[in-house]
């Protein structure tokens, strides 16, 4: 069995009762991975296949949905959905059926998603939502 550090995408680790790092239980453990999966940027490159901005991850180039970097593009609500539901079903504790329920609405510099899913562990609802903006 992995254990986990409780450790949510952009914030800082966590410290137990008595003192050590506070350890994820499995329901937190996949919903932190899929957090990270979805807010990590993958490498992009252009259509001559020239690399234009680095991965989030230097050793797993490949890695996650790349959400942030929808921000302030054109929006294509049903492609961004297809994207986070694909990566999401990459993560073990992501249950296939029923099948995550993805909520997504995007206006100008602004990316708000509300994610329903099963985990596949404890067969316990999960309820995961962002917002994500331009504005530093």
């Amino acid at each position: 069995m992995t254990v986990d550090i409780y450790h949510y995408y952009g914030s800082d680790l966590q410290v137990s009762p008595s003192g050590d790092l506070l350890v994820a239980d499995q329901s937190t453990t996949g919903t932190q991975r899929v957090y990270r999966r979805l807010l990590t940027n993958p490498a992009l490159s252009n259509t001559a296949g020239d690399p234009i901005a680095s991965g989030d991850y230097t050793w797993h180039p490949d890695y996650g949905a790349g959400v942030p970097r929808k921000i302030g593009s054109p929006g294509n609500v049903p492609a961004t959905k297809a994207l986070i539901r694909g990566q999401m079903l990459l993560e073990q504790a992501v249950a296939r059926s029923p099948a995550p329920v993805i909520g997504l609405t995007q206006q100008n510099d602004l990316v708000s998603a509300t994610i329903q899913y099963t985990d596949a562990n404890t067969a316990t609802p999960q309820l995961l939502s962002f917002d994500l903006s331009q504005e530093p």
